[in-house]
């Protein structure tokens, strides 16, 4: 990332000038430094867009702490350079009876595979969280609505089709979705809320 502009090493920082030019010099000051920023958050924004798909688990997929805070700054990134996001969530009813039912070990392999599928099935700008024991979050950069919408139903197929079946243990799974769209200079815990509220009014049982 590039580095702050020291201005005070500048030779003019410490030349006599009059009103004008300090006035002008600090003005070319203060733009050179506000360009340095913008500069800062784009390099931040190109390594978001071009990261992949990390294969191990546990650094792909986030908690939900880290995912909100990943919400948030993408977010930030729409509002100053403008662009639509959307966000999924997907709720798994009765994969807490995995564990007691088919025990631990095919539980955490459905975790493990409900991970997997979101994250081979999502853009390298998608963000994927596990924002609870049995709900998933998939930040859709550059994604109306109508188009969350489309790829909520898409994944959550695959989901069922995935997972209905662990290790030769029939499943008795039921995957509800739902998709919503931050609207502009929306809080991200407003947004997030929402989306939860999605999920219930928009239940879709396979």
């Amino acid at each position: 990332m590039s580095k702050p502009i020291d201005f005070n090493k500048d030779p003019l920082a410490n030349v006599p000038l009059t009103p004008e030019q300090r006035e002008a010099w600090n003005a070319t000051r203060d733009a050179a430094n506000n360009s340095k920023v913008k500069i800062g958050d784009l390099e931040t924004r190109i390594r978001l867009l071009e990261r992949q798909p990390i294969e191990d688990e546990e650094h792909s997929i986030l908690t939900r702490p880290e995912f909100n805070r990943e919400v948030a700054r993408m977010l930030a990134f729409d509002e100053r350079y403008g662009g639509t996001s959307s966000v999924l969530y997907f709720d798994f009813e009765h994969l807490d009876e995995i564990s007691l039912i088919h025990g631990k070990a095919v539980a955490n392999a459905t975790v493990r595979q409900i991970g997997d599928l979101l994250m081979r099935n999502v853009r390298g700008s998608d963000i994927v969280g596990r924002l609870a024991p049995d709900e998933f979050g998939v930040l859709l950069m550059r994604c109306d609505n109508a188009a969350a919408w489309r790829k909520g139903e898409y994944l959550s197929g695959l989901l069922y089709d995935m997972v209905s079946e662990v290790h030769g243990c029939k499943l008795d799974l039921i995957i509800s979705y739902g998709a919503y769209t931050f609207k502009e200079n929306e809080d991200v815990a407003t947004g997030l809320k929402e989306a939860a509220h999605a999920v219930t009014r928009a239940l879709k049982r396979l």
